[in-house]
């Protein structure tokens, strides 16, 4: 016999991610730990591969999880928003640390060069729309991205500590960016 999906659901009922890091924080047990890998590890290095290189996406993954391991002393009401803001943080130093970051004026972000398109023309569409992202400049990629992961305006406007009307911008360039780039009024 088959159970509906609500009945599975009341029978199995999913840890959210503030429970599987309170237990952790409070029994010390890695499987806890590795549950929250398990679920926003893919989500985790998706963003930062979308903001660097493989490398370095790599590299500031595994300092993400330890700076998680090491601050275990308080509780989060969305730990979802607070991986990503350890992740965009640690990105931001290491680029910083390589001397790769460059501040860009939100004026200047509008201004992208769309000769790409023509190079992509015979590439398949995802790999097409990857590419696109990739050529966005990086808050415009950011907010994208993590629009793309789910997030709300105010939600990226806290992960990013920038005003509403600054994400909702980066938003609408970034989207009309991609449209140039790709060629489409959609």
């Amino acid at each position: 016999m088959k159970l509906p999906s609500m009945i599975k659901a009341w029978l199995n009922p999913t840890i959210t991610p503030e429970k599987l890091l309170m237990d952790y924080v409070s029994t010390g047990n890695k499987k806890y730990l590795t549950l929250l890998v398990e679920q926003f590890n893919l989500p985790l290095y998706h963003y930062l591969l979308s903001q660097s290189n493989k490398e370095l996406a790599e590299d500031v993954l595994q300092t993400t999880w330890l700076k998680v391991m090491r601050n275990t002393s308080q509780e989060h009401s969305n730990v979802k928003s607070w991986l990503f803001t350890i992740a965009r943080n640690t990105l931001i130093d290491e680029l910083r640390h390589q001397k790769k970051w460059q501040m860009q004026e939100l004026a200047d972000e509008h201004t992208i060069t769309v000769n790409l398109s023509r190079e992509l023309a015979h590439t398949d569409k995802l790999a097409e729309f990857n590419e696109a992202v990739i050529t966005l400049p990086f808050y415009q990629r950011e907010a994208f991205i993590f629009q793309q992961e789910g997030f709300s305006v105010m939600d990226i406007c806290q992960l990013t500590d920038e005003s509403f009307e600054t994400v909702k911008s980066r938003l609408r360039y970034a989207r009309n960016n991609l449209k140039k780039i790709l060629g489409t009024n959609e």
